[in-house]
């Protein structure tokens, strides 16, 4: 058998295989589907229903995330600005923290402005990793409730 033989069985072999996975995933979606028609509309559903509710918890989620944004970028400053003076210093797990719960847009953008912390691994590769992780989230959060509110 040359090489090409062998890379056509094998191909042949991953096609059934496959072929037989997507119709197991076929299958209990269709279930899946089925048993969640089934089930009485959750309450959590109908508060998704009135308008002013959603509209109340849309911007106060957005005004939330401005905040702990502006926090965020506030802190970098403050940080930077008390390492040139040689002043007491804030502590890198109170940036982490206001980066994590929202702030990572700001923490990135203050990091950027006042170049600070920008060599740590930990501050370069964790805030931008929860910026994406904040942005998933973030996104289905306020696209479900403005779904809900504006449509």
């Amino acid at each position: 058998m040359d090489i090409h033989e062998i890379l056509q069985t094998a191909g042949q072999y991953l096609f059934v295989a496959f072929s037989a996975i997507g119709e197991w995933i076929e299958k209990g979606w269709a279930w899946l589907r089925e048993w969640m028609a089934s089930l009485p509309l959750p309450t959590a559903i109908k508060l998704f229903s009135n308008d002013t509710a959603n509209k109340y918890l849309f911007f106060g989620i957005v005004i939330f995330l401005l905040i702990m944004n502006i926090r965020a970028f506030a802190l970098f400053a403050a940080d930077k600005s008390n390492a040139k003076r040689k002043q007491r210093r804030v502590r890198e797990s109170k940036l982490f923290k206001a980066c994590f719960f929202g702030g990572a847009i700001g923490g990135i953008i203050g990091m950027q402005c006042f170049r600070h912390k920008t060599q740590k691994k930990k501050f370069s590769v964790g805030v931008p990793i929860l910026f994406v992780i904040q942005l998933v989230l973030d996104s289905f959060i306020l696209g479900f409730l403005g779904f809900w509110t504006f449509f």
